[in-house]
């Protein structure tokens, strides 16, 4: 037998001993980082939960806790882009406004959507109606949420309708087209805050970034 294939027979056995290590130590351990953040029950399911089945955002695990813990009934929000969030949020502050342009996905929200939220169906555009859902509810957000279509617009049609306390959060920010948006923030007077982590579901880190400034509802 030559060189060559000793070695590749002992990386294959090195590769398979540490692709066990793996799944004794993530997999079969209950008490891994897997279960404990409920990734493994997500995947499961298919949709982002807790522990006790509660619906969360589809965001890495790291914001989403900072948001459990600092979130409160003090708070109005608006979220660009509903979903599972949408629940998530109206559990924990006084009012949410969550605007989707995905009808489908829309009438099915609607009947299940808690007395505080107000639900908003708006078709996508770029630089259109969309981004400026925001600006027509002539009222003051603590968070705003971007994590729907026309990110960076939405982002700068925020700035107007943000509290004095107010952050924005955008979710997906590793992505190079979003990075406009953070830089319109910073133009504006906002720090950066990134936030990586797994999510649920997902395989790999996933990043958020929160515009915040001094006296903001987050504490940061």
């Amino acid at each position: 037998m030559n060189m060559s294939v000793i070695k590749k027979i002992s990386e294959f056995f090195s590769t398979a001993a540490l692709h066990y290590r793996a799944y004794k130590i993530l997999i079969r351990n209950k008490r891994s980082y897997l279960y404990t953040t409920a990734w493994m029950q997500s995947l499961a399911e298919g949709k982002p939960i807790d522990n006790s089945q509660n619906a969360i955002p589809w965001m890495n695990f790291n914001i989403v806790e900072l948001l459990d813990q600092r979130l409160n009934k003090n708070l109005n929000l608006f979220e660009f882009g509903s979903g599972y969030s949408t629940y998530f949020y109206a559990d924990r502050v006084r009012c949410v406004t969550s605007l989707e342009y995905d009808s489908h996905w829309y009438q099915l929200l609607k009947p299940q959507v808690a007395e505080n939220v107000k639900l908003i169906f708006q078709q996508e555009d770029i630089d259109g109606d969309y981004c400026r859902v925001i600006v027509k509810q002539q009222q003051k957000f603590d968070v705003v949420v971007v994590d729907g279509r026309d990110r960076v617009n939405c982002i700068k049609q925020s700035f107007a309708s943000l509290s004095e306390q107010g952050v924005i959060l955008l979710d997906d920010s590793q992505r190079e087209r979003y990075q406009e948006g953070i830089e319109l923030a910073e133009a504006e007077g906002f720090r950066v805050l990134h936030m990586s982590g797994l999510k649920a579901t997902g395989g790999r880190a996933h990043r958020t970034t929160i515009l915040y400034r001094d006296g903001n509802c987050l504490g940061i």
